[in-house]
């Protein structure tokens, strides 16, 4: 598939945008059970549970937690996102790999503007992002819903067929293939993108983003 008709290349973040052997979701994971913690006062087992059952359940353990708990949304951003982000390193081969890549380029996150700001700043990549539409931006409607898509285009005038999506959750593709979007998937081992894995809502898959996005800013034809 050729990709010269793509105008606007829209970028998961986490575990994405950085190698998910950074392990920085990890503490993001901690910190959101510290929360659930203090904040309905369990123990940690019954908060660790009650974490994963909201996001299986309602796309992000926030969501959950605001329907069913009033949960103040800022409060949890600000503690899931309190950590220590040297873990990322500076990415030359990325930043060099996007500068050549024609179009705009986004991100596209079930994070916060501040958290995705950091990482960009680590990764040495904020000057290639016009724009960050994140889960407040999205009015707390995590992906795969398909209203944050549809939330992405109208902010940031983006065509869909003229877009390609890549993610590291195979999930999050289902919306943007059925919207006309292009896809990537970057492979990792998270037990989370073993759930829609296969099918004709990936359209490419690579295991090492900067160089998929050197064949593509080269030859719009990058290997699959």
């Amino acid at each position: 598939m050729r990709l010269d008709h793509i105008d606007t290349w829209v970028f998961d973040l986490d575990n994405t945008l950085y190698p998910a052997s950074c392990r920085l979701f990890d503490q993001v994971d901690r910190n959101m059970g510290a929360f659930i913690c203090e904040f309905l006062k369990l123990d940690p087992v019954e908060a660790r549970a009650l974490q994963k059952r909201y996001l299986k359940e309602f796309g992000t353990t926030l969501r959950g937690l605001m329907i069913n708990h009033e949960c103040p949304p800022e409060r949890f951003l600000e503690a899931a996102h309190a950590i220590d982000y040297s873990a990322v390193q500076p990415d030359a081969r990325l930043g060099a790999a996007l500068e050549r890549l024609p179009g705009r380029k986004l991100i596209f996150t079930n994070g916060s503007v501040a958290h995705a700001e950091r990482v960009m700043d680590r990764l040495g990549v904020v000057d290639h992002f016009s724009g960050v539409f994140d889960i407040v931006a999205a009015g707390y409607l995590p992906k795969p819903e398909m209203a944050a898509y549809e939330g992405l285009i109208r902010s940031h005038a983006v065509e869909p067929r003229r877009a390609a999506l890549i993610e590291d959750l195979p999930r999050n593709l289902v919306p943007a293939a059925a919207l006309g979007m292009t896809t990537v998937l970057v492979k990792t081992d998270s037990v989370w993108a073993q759930d829609a894995a296969e099918g004709d809502h990936i359209h490419h898959v690579t295991d090492d983003l900067p160089a998929w996005l050197e064949a593509a800013g080269r030859s719009g034809r990058p290997r699959t």
